[in-house]
């Protein structure tokens, strides 16, 4: 059971790397860019606190409602799956892994229909 539970775990930190990386990515195409740490290996507290710095300045960016709310969405579903997964690694369940897996969905989809319509408006 163990070993199932660290892919498990392996797979969700690769998952929130990969929305974080969708977030650099939209944070860059902002109107008004704003940019996040973007190593090989960024620190969760790192992280953590560069995702609520963006969601702290949503609405100070330059575009619709919609769209500020979608980067905001975004934001805090991120904030979310990294707050259960921490939790997950101090104490394994599979409904907080579920959990993280389920606000990385929202945050993804919000940032990619952010990142499509930045695209498509010539913002980036």
């Amino acid at each position: 059971m163990a070993e199932r539970d660290d892919e498990t775990l392996g797979a969700l930190a690769h998952s929130i790397s990969m929305t974080y990386s969708l977030l650099v990515d939209v944070c860059q195409a902002l109107p008004v860019p704003i940019t996040l740490p973007a190593d090989r290996h960024v620190p969760v507290t790192g992280a953590v606190s560069a995702i609520q710095r963006v969601a702290e300045l949503v609405k100070d960016q330059p575009m619709g409602e919609l769209q500020e709310m979608q980067l905001f969405t975004g934001c805090i579903h991120l904030l979310a799956a990294i707050d259960l997964y921490v939790l997950c690694v101090t104490r394994y369940q599979e409904t907080r892994a579920e959990g993280v897996g389920a606000n990385l969905i929202y945050s993804d989809e919000a940032l990619r229909r952010l990142l499509a319509w930045l695209l498509t408006n010539g913002t980036a």
